[in-house]
């Protein structure tokens, strides 16, 4: 929105300003980075995987220094169906380790915590909400559609014509914030993340570009952000009884397999997509620091 001060705190609202823009859950995004184009993605509405719709249960979200917003997508894993109560319903469709990483984000739910899902309409903007395996394939349904969630998203407040950008090589859960460490010249970008849940972790991403003190005032933001967010590398920290610690890289080839647990088969990554995609397993697998609601 665009408020106007005209003078000792007197503020109005331009009703009519350009700036004025609401982001909701239909609005359109593209998935960045790693993930984008991956078959975890991939769904009725993007079947390869790269176009999505919308963020929701946005925290405290953080800012760059080019001028962008980072919005940041909380408890997002409760508004999807999946009717997983016994023999015969989603559970069956799915393999061990779909079934793994759904258990693992908290996407067991039977109606979804809104029940957008059973709204009796053919629509889309309903029907992605029912997330079970009823194709004869991803691009049939909507299974894959939680996997659109858990990202976050960054938009440029000043131009609404370009659509927000899911920044995928910061990992997927459920993100508290995403603050960006002081900028230096010929220094790397870090971003810090937190995974708002109990007994989850805290994260960090540093970019592969040096920070280039011009990039503040380019004009094309998001393309600053292309540059700064969507290569680089996700880590989780490990601490130490005395408060030191260790940040770990989840990278494929240095992640080992997510170590089997009472209710679930271990866990073999695939490539970086599965790493990025199922962030909370990697973080598991490397002995991560569980940790008290890291917000």
């Amino acid at each position: 929105v665009e408020y106007r001060d005209s003078g000792n705190r007197s503020w109005s609202y331009v009703q009519d300003s350009a700036l004025n823009r609401r982001i909701t859950p239909n609005s359109p995004v593209v998935f960045n980075g790693p993930v984008r184009g991956s078959v975890f993605l991939r769904t009725a509405f993007s079947t390869d995987g790269t176009q999505g719709r919308g963020t929701i249960n946005n925290c405290a979200n953080g800012h760059t220094l080019w001028g962008t917003n980072l919005t940041c997508e909380e408890n997002w894993a409760f508004y999807f169906r999946r009717d997983n109560s016994g023999a015969g319903t989603d559970n069956a469709a799915r393999t061990p380790r779909e079934l793994t990483a759904l258990r693992r984000y908290g996407v067991t739910s039977n109606i979804g915590n809104y029940a957008w899902s059973t709204v009796a309409s053919a629509n889309t903007i309903f029907r992605r909400w029912d997330a079970r395996a009823t194709g004869a394939s991803a691009t049939a349904d909507y299974r894959n559609e939680p996997n659109h969630f858990g990202w976050v998203v960054e938009f440029d407040p000043f131009d609404k014509s370009l659509q927000p950008r899911k920044r995928t090589a910061l990992g997927r859960f459920a993100h508290e914030g995403a603050w960006l460490g002081k900028l230096t010249a010929g220094k790397k970008v870090a971003v810090y993340l937190g995974d708002d849940s109990r007994r989850e972790y805290f994260y960090k991403f540093v970019s592969n570009a040096a920070w280039d003190a011009g990039d503040a005032q380019a004009s094309n933001r998001l393309a600053i952000g292309d540059k700064y967010l969507d290569a680089g590398t996700l880590y989780v920290a490990r601490f130490n009884a005395d408060g030191t610690g260790t940040w770990l890289p989840l990278v494929f080839g240095l992640v080992p397999d997510r170590a089997a647990t009472t209710a679930d088969p271990a866990y073999s990554f695939a490539d970086q997509a599965d790493i990025l995609v199922n962030t909370r397993l990697a973080a598991d697998a490397v002995g991560a620091t569980p940790m008290d609601r890291p917000e």
